[in-house]
C-alpha cells in the first residue's frame, strides 16, 4: 500500500493536470466531429508528445491514456441529438435517439453522464485490482472462447428483434457474410472482390456502419422538415434531473460496470459487442421488458455503464500482456513501447507510477468530462430545436467526409451509399438492422477463431473445453429467457411500430408525445393473421429474393475455391442462410400480416408516394455533391453543398435566412481547417474532370 500511495506523487505535478485538461479539452471539441474520434486525435498526437515529452513518460502516456479511456461519454452525444451512431453507441442510437425525438435529449445525456462517471471509476478501481490476478484467467481464453463469444453476441441481437427474430438471425448471418468480402484473414485468397484492387481489403467498416445507419437517419430526419424534438423541452435543468437519475441507478450502473470489465478484459472482444451484450445482460435482469427498443431510458444505461468501465477491462490485458484491448489502446501500447516500458507484471515494479497514473487518470478524467458534460449538454442539445434540413446541410457533408478519412479512396464513398441503400431499404421495409452490423464487425473475428479452434482442438476438444461448455450453457439459458420474455413484452406492448414513439403527437400539440403516429407505422415484422393463405406480391416481398440472390452469388464463388480455409465460413453460412430466407419468403409472400414492433426505427415520415418523393430529391442532391467532387475536388463540392442545401431548405425570410450560411461555415472550418492544415489529408482525385482533359 505505500507503493501505491508513493506513486501518487505525480498528481503534484502541473504539467500531468495540463495534459488531462487538455485530452478532456479535445474530446469535447474535435472528438465529436463525425470521423474524428478519440483514437485519431491519439495517433495525430503520438509525434508530438515523443518530440516534446521524450525524457517524460508520465506525461505523453496520461495523455493517450486520457483520450484513450475517456472517448466513451461524450460519444453519445452525436447518437442521441443526430440519430449519429459509432461501433460503440449503436444501443445508444437505437433508445436514446427515440428519446430525443421525444423531447427528452437533455435528460438522457444528463443520465449517461452520471452512469458513465461511476462506470469509469469502477472500470479505473477494477483494473488496479485485477491485474495481478487476471493472468490465469486471462490465458485460458484461447480461439474456441473468442469465437463462441462473438456468435454469442450475433444471437444475442437476432433474439432482441423480438417477434422477428428470423428476420434477425437473417440479418446477423447476413452481415457475417458480407464481412467475408476480400482475402480471407487465414490463406490470403480474395473472395468475391470481382478483381477489384479496392476490395481485397474486404468493406471498410467505417463507411459501412456511417452509411447503414447513420445516413438512413439523415435522410429520414430531412424528410420531416422538422427538429428532432420540440420547443420547451431541453434546459440545463433537464440536465441535471437526468444526472440525479442516473445517480440514483447506481446500484445497477455498479452492476454493468463489473460485467464491462470482465467483459472488456477478453482480448478481441470490440466495444460493438459489449454494447449489446451489456444490454441484453441487462434487460435479462430487468423486471419489465415491454419498453425496450421504444426508447428505453434504462436500456441506455445499460449500454453506457459497461461502455465506460470497459476501458479498465480492457487495459488489463493492455498493460498485462502486451495485447491491446482496443484500437484506443494499441495507441497507449506504441506509446509505451516508445518509452521502453515493457507490459506485464513488471510494471507494478519497476513502472508502477505509471499504471497508478492510468488508473487515477481513468477515475479523474471522466469525473471530469462528466461535469464539462453536464455544465455544457443543456447549451448543446439545442441543436435538437434546430430544423433538421439545417443540420443535414452540415451533417451530409460530414459523413461523407468521414467515410472517406477510411481509406482516402473513392470505394470509400460508394460503400458509403451502397451501405446506406442497404439501411434505407431494411429500415424502410421492417428488417432489423442491428443484427447485420454486429455480424459484420464480429465476422472476421467468428472466421478466424473458428476455423482455428477447428484445427487446434477438433469439434469435440473445442466443445469440450471448461470455459466453452460454461459459454454454452450460459447462451443457451440466455436465448431461451430472452425468446420468451421479449415475446411476453411484444404480446403486452400492442405497439404498431418502433417509429411511433419517435412521431408520436409533441407535448406543443396536446400530446404526451407518447401517442402513435399514423406517418410512423412503416416498420415492423409481419405477424400472421387469421384467414386463408393466398400469394400476394408487393416490394416488401422482393427484399428476401434480393437477399436469396447475393447468398446464392456468394455459394457461386467460393465454390471455386480449393482450399477449405477460405471458403468454410461463407459456403456454409450460405447454405444455412437459404432455408431461412426461404421460410421467411414464404410466410412473407402468402400469409396475410400486420405491423408489429423490431427493435429498430422505423420511418418517421412513413413509406407512401410522398415520402419517396422526398426521399427522391434528396437523393439528388447526395447524387450532385459527390458528380460535383468528382469535378471540382470532395472538399469544395462539400462546402457547396453545404451552403446551397441550407438556403434550398430552410424556410426562414429575412436576416434569419442567413443562419443557412452556418453550416457551409461549420463544413469549411473542419475540411480547410482540421482536415488540410492537421491531418494533411490527400483528396481523392478529380475522376470525371480528369477523364474529360485525357489526364
Amino acid at each position: 500500500m505505500a507503493e501505491y500511495i508513493a506513486a501518487l506523487g505525480f498528481l503534484g505535478d502541473p504539467l500531468y493536470w495540463t495534459m488531462l485538461v487538455l485530452a478532456v479539452v479535445l474530446l469535447g471539441t474535435i472528438g465529436l466531429i463525425p470521423g474524428l474520434g478519440s483514437t485519431t486525435i491519439a495517433a495525430i498526437a503520438i509525434p508530438f508528445l515523443l518530440f516534446n515529452f521524450g525524457d517524460n513518460p508520465t506525461a505523453g502516456i496520461i495523455f493517450l491514456a486520457a483520450l484513450g479511456g475517456l472517448n466513451n461519454t461524450l460519444d453519445s452525444v452525436p447518437a442521441v441529438l443526430l440519430g449519429y451512431p459509432g461501433a460503440a453507441t449503436q444501443v445508444t442510437f437505437l433508445e436514446g435517439h427515440q428519446l430525443a425525438m421525444r423531447g427528452r435529449a437533455a435528460h438522457t445525456l444528463g443520465a449517461i453522464y452520471a452512469v458513465s462517471a461511476i462506470g469509469g471509476v469502477v472500470g479505473a478501481i477494477a483494473l488496479l485490482a485485477m491485474i495481478p490476478f487476471m493472468r490465469p484467467i486471462l490465458v485460458r481464453f484461447s480461439f474456441p472462447e473468442i469465437a463462441a463469444m462473438a456468435m454469442f453476441g450475433v444471437l444475442m441481437v437476432s433474439v432482441l428483434s423480438r417477434g422477428a427474430m428470423i428476420k434477425g438471425i437473417i440479418s446477423g448471418l447476413l452481415g457475417v457474410l458480407v464481412s467475408t468480402i476480400g482475402t480471407d484473414g487465414i490463406q490470403g485468397l480474395p473472395r468475391l472482390t470481382f478483381e477489384q484492387v479496392y476490395l481485397l481489403d474486404g468493406l471498410p467498416l467505417i463507411p459501412t456502419l456511417i452509411g447503414f445507419f447513420a445516413l438512413p437517419e439523415l435522410i429520414d430526419l430531412t424528410m420531416t422538415g422538422r427538429p428532432v424534438s420540440q420547443p420547451g423541452t431541453v434546459s440545463t435543468k433537464e440536465v441535471f434531473s437526468g444526472a440525479r437519475y442516473g445517480a440514483s441507478k447506481w446500484r445497477m450502473a455498479i452492476r454493468q460496470s463489473l460485467f464491462g470489465v470482465f467483459m472488456g478484459a477478453i482480448p478481441g472482444i470490440g466495444s460493438a459487442v459489449i454494447d449489446w451484450l451489456s444490454y441484453a445482460f441487462g434487460m435479462a435482469l430487468s423486471k419489465d421488458k415491454t419498453g425496450f427498443g421504444k426508447g428505453s431510458l434504462d436500456g441506455v444505461l445499460f449500454a453506457e455503464s459497461a461502455q465506460n468501465s470497459k476501458e479498465g477491462g480492457q487495459a488489463i490485458p493492455t498493460l498485462a500482456f502486451g495485447i491491446p484491448g482496443g484500437s484506443s489502446w494499441a495507441i497507449v501500447l506504441v506509446g509505451l513501447l516508445f518509452y521502453g516500458i515493457a507490459p506485464g507484471l513488471g510494471m507494478l515494479d519497476q513502472h508502477l507510477d505509471v499504471m497508478v497514473a492510468i488508473v487515477v487518470t481513468l477515475a479523474l478524467g471522466n469525473l471530469l468530462i462528466t461535469m464539462m458534460g453536464i455544465v455544457a449538454t443543456g447549451q448543446i442539445a439545442k441543436v435538437t430545436l434546430v430544423p433538421y434540413p439545417l443540420l443535414a446541410a452540415a451533417l451530409f457533408p460530414l459523413v461523407f467526409i468521414a467515410a472517406f478519412q477510411s481509406t482516402t479512396a473513392w470505394g470509400d464513398i460508394l460503400v458509403l451509399i451502397a451501405a446506406g441503400m442497404l439501411g434505407l431499404a431494411m429500415k424502410w421495409l421492417g428488417w432489423p438492422r442491428p443484427p447485420f452490423i454486429l455480424g459484420f464487425i464480429l465476422g472476421p473475428i467468428i472466421e478466424k477463431n473458428l476455423w482455428t479452434a477447428l484445427n487446434v482442438f477438433g469439434p469435440v476438444g473445442m466443445l469440450t473445453r471448461p470455459i466453452s461448455i460454461i459459454l454454452f450453457i450460459f447462451a443457451v439459458l440466455s436465448v431461451i429467457y430472452l425468446t420468451k420474455a421479449m415475446a411476453t413484452g411484444t404480446a403486452i406492448s400492442k405497439i404498431a411500430s418502433t417509429a411511433a414513439p419517435q412521431g408520436g403527437v409533441p407535448p406543443a400539440q396536446g400530446g404526451s408525445g407518447d401517442e402513435p403516429d399514423a406517418a410512423a407505422t412503416a416498420s415492423g415484422w409481419s405477424r400472421i393473421l387469421p384467414g386463408h393463405p393466398r400469394f400476394r406480391w408487393t416490394w416488401e416481398s422482393a427484399f428476401p429474393f434480393t437477399v436469396l440472390a447475393v447468398v446464392v452469388l456468394f455459394i457461386v464463388d467460393v465454390s471455386a475455391l480449393r482450399t477449405g480455409a477460405a471458403k468454410f465460413l461463407p459456403l456454409y453460412l450460405s447454405i444455412a442462410l437459404i432455408p431461412l430466407i426461404l421460410y421467411e419468403t414464404f410466410r412473407m409472400n402468402v400469409y396475410r400480416t400486420e405491423r408489429v414492433d423490431i427493435m429498430d426505427l422505423g420511418m418517421r415520415t412513413g413509406t407512401d408516394r410522398i415520402a419517396f418523393r422526398a426521399f427522391l430529391g434528396i437523393s439528388a442532391w447526395l447524387a450532385a455533391m459527390v458528380i460535383g467532387g468528382a469535378i471540382f475536388g470532395l472538399q469544395y463540392a462539400t462546402v457547396g453543398f453545404a451552403v446551397l442545401f441550407g438556403f434550398a431548405t430552410l424556410q426562414w425570410r429575412g436576416r434569419k435566412r442567413l443562419w443557412a450560411l452556418v453550416p457551409g461555415v461549420i463544413v469549411a472550418i473542419v475540411v480547410f481547417g482540421v482536415l488540410d492544415q492537421i491531418m494533411h489529408v490527400i483528396w481523392p482525385d478529380r475522376v470525371i474532370l480528369d477523364a474529360l482533359l485525357g489526364r
